[in-house]
């Protein structure tokens, strides 16, 4: 006879009329459909939100950077209070739109349409959505206030884009209102100028132009309005002219740019016994003849200027080194670290590091050192290589595209292995070169490195970056040498006569 194993299913521990029971904590999707089932009304995960905003729930815990709300506190909630929030989202969102639904509606930009709620054109209200009336009386009766780029705005003139905008630009009659950045790639993005579509209609109305000339020229066709715009003085020449005989008159560098995000000029001075004050430059700017025409549109002393002299002083021999660090993980432990001169970009320190822990897949798919790799070059411990790495940063200003991180790094491993961090966990000793290379551009938008994500190649590609903000922005103007038998200097309050290189219509200075 054979023996016949029966295989029993397991007895369920829950009644077949009975719910299991519920999580602690659930996300803000599953306690949205939680408070639906519960009280009995359309709730979802922006009711949620809501609750949390006024405070009548918690966030109770967190899951990979998701919040969790605790289940019996949603159950305890007043019925009232749930219903009552709820139909008041219903009925806001019968009469209101998305930001992206706005856009579709009227066809704007969607800056355009951020632009208006702000200025409280267009009713704002619960969870960022726009009255739908509002939305839709914007293409009556705010048409000309939306912002168009170079390329619609020529559209609507019928003429070239660029070359013909570009002298209508020059003529004066049409000027940018704000400007926007546009990505054109992976990290990098571009700043496109945005005017105002009543200005460009305006310009239609120019009298004594002959616009039926200008409209549909083939390309290559010369266009009228060059005679437009060269009549047009230009405000570039001006400013870099004073700039120049500010040079020439104290003796320093000068840097001048337009910047495309406000349009308007920005002007700094290295500083030195001797320079010029902020003062000393405004009152010199109030006597020139011809630039205090244009002293309303010149910022002196910008936030690029200030960090361009803190590059230049890092740059002095000595005076600063920048590190990098390669880990096992975000803000894990260090398994690369390279040191190189600020001022030479010579190496001081390159080397492996054992962090005796595994290096996750992400952190290896970025820089590509793997376990093995530091087994094969015998790479020592952090206690081996923290003395050097003191050493080598000591009395130096410690640069680091994104400093925070390779100073927690650091301070974390050099803590980890029993040895005092000394000054490499004091923030004031170091800099950051991320954050102040957003301030330069004046872009506020933080550049990926793209050094390699090895610790020596990320060290020499942020020193370029160092070496790049010591440059200053848009022109430098050094002092030109005294012509024979001239004097070496100018009076103060002389007009300093300069010779300033000739060019095309408009004002964008060179970055």
């Amino acid at each position: 006879m054979t023996d016949t194993a029966v295989e029993t299913a397991p007895q369920s521990t829950v009644a077949a009329d009975e719910k299991p029971p519920l999580p602690e904590a659930l996300g803000a999707q599953r306690t949205g459909a939680l408070l639906a089932d519960h009280f009995g009304v359309p709730a979802t995960a922006d009711d949620v939100d809501r609750l949390v905003e006024l405070g009548h729930l918690k966030v109770h815990d967190y899951y990979k950077r998701w919040a969790l709300y605790s289940t019996a506190d949603m159950l305890a909630l007043d019925p009232e209070l749930v219903k009552g929030l709820v139909a008041e989202r219903v009925a806001w969102f019968e009469v209101s739109v998305t930001r992206d639904e706005a856009v579709a509606r009227t066809g704007w930009h969607w800056r355009d349409i951020l632009r208006m709620g702000e200025a409280g054109r267009v009713k704002v209200g619960l969870l960022g959505r726009y009255l739908t009336a509002d939305i839709d009386r914007l293409p009556l009766e705010a048409e000309g206030e939306r912002h168009v780029n170079g390329e619609t705005a020529a559209r609507e003139l019928e003429i070239r884009y660029p070359t013909d905008l570009r002298y209508v630009e020059a003529a004066g009659w049409l000027a940018p209102v704000t400007t926007m950045e546009v990505p054109t790639g992976r990290y990098r993005t571009v700043t496109v100028p945005l005017y105002r579509l009543a200005d460009v209609r305006a310009v239609r109305d120019i009298p004594g132009v002959d616009w039926a000339a200008v409209r549909n020229l083939p390309k290559g066709t010369p266009s009228p309005l060059r005679a437009y715009a060269a009549k047009a003085p230009t405000r570039a020449t001006t400013i870099k002219a004073f700039a120049q005989d500010l040079a020439d008159r104290h003796q320093v560098t000068v840097w001048a740019w337009c910047s495309p995000y406000t349009g308007e000029w920005e002007l700094d001075w290295e500083r030195r016994d001797g320079a010029p004050t902020k003062k000393d430059v405004a009152d010199a700017l109030a006597k020139d003849p011809a630039a205090r025409a244009y002293a309303a549109d010149i910022t002196l002393c910008p936030t690029w200027g200030r960090i361009t002299r803190r590059a230049r002083q890092l740059l002095e021999p000595g005076a600063a080194v920048v590190l990098d660090t390669e880990t096992t993980d975000l803000y894990g432990r260090t398994v690369e670290v390279a040191v190189v001169d600020a001022a030479t970009g010579k190496k001081l320190m390159d080397t492996l590091v054992q962090p005796e822990a595994l290096i996750s897949p992400g952190a290896f798919w970025v820089h590509g050192i793997s376990d093995e790799d530091l087994v094969a070059a015998d790479a020592r411990t952090f206690d081996k290589v923290v003395a050097r790495l003191r050493k080598v940063t000591r009395d130096r200003v410690i640069c680091a595209y994104n400093e925070e991180f390779d100073r927690s790094v650091v301070t974390a491993d050099t803590l980890r292995v029993g040895k005092k961090p000394m000054h490499l966990a004091e923030p004031g000793n170091w800099w950051c070169l991320m954050d102040s290379y957003a301030k330069w551009l004046g872009s506020g938008r933080w550049l990926a490195l793209g050094g390699g994500h090895r610790a020596l190649g990320d060290a020499l590609a942020a020193r370029d970056v160092l070496v790049e903000m010591a440059g200053g922005r848009g022109t430098t103007f050094t002092p030109r040498p005294p012509a024979p038998a001239a004097p070496a200097s100018v009076e103060p309050d002389g007009p300093g006569e300069v010779t300033v290189p000739s060019q095309a219509p408009g004002e964008s200075a060179p970055v």
